[in-house]
């Protein structure tokens, strides 16, 4: 993937706080990226130098070396996890993702994947299969199998969970409501 940016886009202003310190930042990542120096790089990131390891990961990602990000990520770095999961979901690589999830990353990454390719059933399939490994985290997968059937119009079968007495489902349908009225002319 040319010109990855997930990590450095969405947190190089937040690391300095002003745009001074992300242009600085950018081009003494750019420098050593340009150089080839890895090492360096590695050493910095290692040390806690965020923008060492924005441009870290992005080479990584560049060349398509998901096992050091994987390596990372399962030395405790979250972001390098991210990371990974990111890459699998752009590159539609669903069986990797799969794996991961197995292995213990949220499987909100492939339920949204799912998701976002029309596949509610099999996207409901996974949460089922994710529910199953994970007994002690039921209450958040219901609410999430809720909150896909509501994304994906299916919002009958949240009214008869309501209507069934399900608490969760029943505040959805209210949210609902009250998001219907909102909207309506004159509301």
């Amino acid at each position: 993937m040319r010109d990855w940016s997930y990590y450095g886009a969405a947190h190089r202003y937040d690391i300095h706080g002003d745009p001074d310190a992300e242009q600085r930042c950018t081009e003494v990542m750019r420098e050593l990226r340009s150089a080839g120096d890895e090492d360096e790089l590695r050493r910095r990131a290692d040390a806690g130098d965020r923008c060492a390891f924005i441009a870290l990961l992005e080479i990584l990602v560049d060349a398509d070396r998901l096992d050091e990000l994987r390596a990372r990520q399962e030395a405790g770095d979250d972001r390098a996890g991210a990371t990974l999961l990111e890459v699998l979901v752009r590159q539609e690589r669903e069986d990797e993702l799969r794996d991961e999830v197995a292995a213990g990353h949220d499987v909100m990454w492939l339920l949204d994947y799912l998701s976002e390719r029309g596949r509610a059933d099999d996207a409901l399939a996974a949460l089922r299969q994710w529910a199953e490994a994970h007994p002690e985290l039921d209450r958040l997968a219901h609410a999430r199998r809720l909150d896909l059937l509501m994304a994906h119009g299916r919002v009958d079968e949240v009214r008869r969970a309501a209507e069934s007495g399900d608490h969760t489902a029943v505040r959805r349908m209210r949210d609902l409501s009250r998001r219907t009225a909102a909207e309506m002319p004159g509301a």
